[in-house]
């Protein structure tokens, strides 16, 4: 599946190790790599940055299957077959964002249950 223009795995591959952090709200603290590790390379992407691009374009099909599907209602277009796929890729990029925050969710709901 693509999102924004760019693979999962691609996306995946250029986060920086030792970055993951909840710092996504506004005015949370910012995410730095920890001192142990080596940073993947000159211009890596951390998992926040990669998280923000992906939800980004997941607003973005949402908004353009929003537009189609109000063009096709008011009349303005004609061609059904691109609405409807614009709509099933909107659902299946939000689908695919649930299924992350879920799968994250748990880990994060698994981890906080551990005994140290």
């Amino acid at each position: 599946m693509t999102i924004s223009g760019s693979s999962y795995g691609d996306a995946m591959s250029r986060v920086v190790p030792g970055t993951f952090v909840p710092d996504i709200a506004p005015g949370a603290p910012k995410a730095v790599p920890l001192p142990s590790q080596e940073v993947a390379g000159v211009g890596a992407t951390s998992f926040r940055d990669t998280v923000k691009s992906m939800l980004a374009g997941v607003n973005d099909k949402m908004a353009t299957s929003d537009t189609l599907t109000q063009q096709l209602a008011s009349g303005q277009t004609h061609d059904t077959a691109k609405v409807v796929t614009s709509v099933e890729e909107a659902n299946l990029a939000f689908e695919f964002t649930l299924a992350i925050r879920n799968k994250l969710l748990s880990a994060y709901q698994e981890i906080s249950q551990m005994q140290v």
